[in-house]
């Protein structure tokens, strides 16, 4: 495959692009489909400005985007820019039983990458279509499965970096997760602009300081509950939250299941 030579397979709602290009670069646009990068080689960053997130992925990581995400690309140019791109239509995908998800990195899952590869190869298959409908159901299940490693761990996420700033941060969240912290607040004390917080959490961690602080505070609420001495009223305020119906839909948003199933 020659550089800058795209090879594209066609599918009823969904489209699989093979691309091979270094140093490119696309400002901010949308897509009315979801959309799955999966680097080869090289690595690529996703801006999406409206949750000031940066998605940064090489070989072994994988970046979703849900449907109308304002995003800006840019891949690097010290490097043979190798990736697979899959746009699906919203129809599609929820014919196929996909869940809804938010944008992220997380690592890429081999079977997305064979099933991708073999409808390039055969994109006349009779099996097309269930091999995409087993493809989009691994991906959600990929994509889910990360949000839930990223849940389970909120206590540790300080292994996973090494920049004093971001540990110091996290310090400040793990004692402050349940006042009225803003992120301005922290990255002031944390020596960094808010901006350059976001970037370095997301760069670090794959994850924003906000979702930390939630990840916090629905870890805490499920101690709370299991204990059964507090109702989830109760259990509410003391993780921080202000409204009690905002808690209970983050909670199940993250959990899968009502604050209620944790008490006794």
């Amino acid at each position: 495959m020659k550089q800058g030579q795209d090879i594209t397979a066609q599918f009823p709602g969904v489209l699989i692009i093979h691309q091979k290009i270094r140093g490119n670069t696309v400002g901010t646009h949308q897509h009315e489909e979801h959309e799955l990068f999966i680097p080869l080689q090289g690595e690529i960053q996703i801006q999406v400005p409206a949750k000031n997130q940066l998605l940064t992925g090489g070989p072994g990581k994988m970046i979703y985007l849900p449907p109308h995400t304002d995003h800006s690309f840019q891949s690097n140019e010290s490097a043979q820019g190798e990736r697979l791109i899959l746009f699906v239509e919203d129809k599609f995908w929820k014919s196929s039983e996909a869940a809804a998800h938010e944008a992220c990195a997380t690592s890429v899952s081999q079977l997305c990458k064979e099933l991708l590869f073999h409808l390039l190869i055969y994109p006349k298959t009779k099996a097309a279509k269930p091999l995409l409908n087993t493809l989009l159901i691994t991906l959600s299940e990929m994509l889910e499965a990360s949000a839930n490693h990223s849940i389970s761990n909120a206590s540790h996420l300080g292994g996973k970096t090494s920049d004093a700033r971001i540990q110091k941060a996290l310090t400040i969240i793990s004692k402050k997760y349940n006042a009225t912290l803003t992120i301005d607040e922290l990255a002031k004390s944390a020596g960094l602009s808010t901006r350059n917080l976001n970037r370095l959490f997301l760069e670090e961690l794959t994850l924003t300081p906000k979702q930390v602080i939630t990840l916090h505070r629905v870890d805490r609420a499920k101690h709370l509950l299991s204990q059964g001495q507090l109702s989830v009223t109760d259990v509410a305020f003391e993780v921080g939250y202000q409204s009690v119906s905002q808690f209970i839909t983050t909670f199940r948003t993250l959990t899968g299941q009502l604050p209620s199933s944790f008490t006794r």
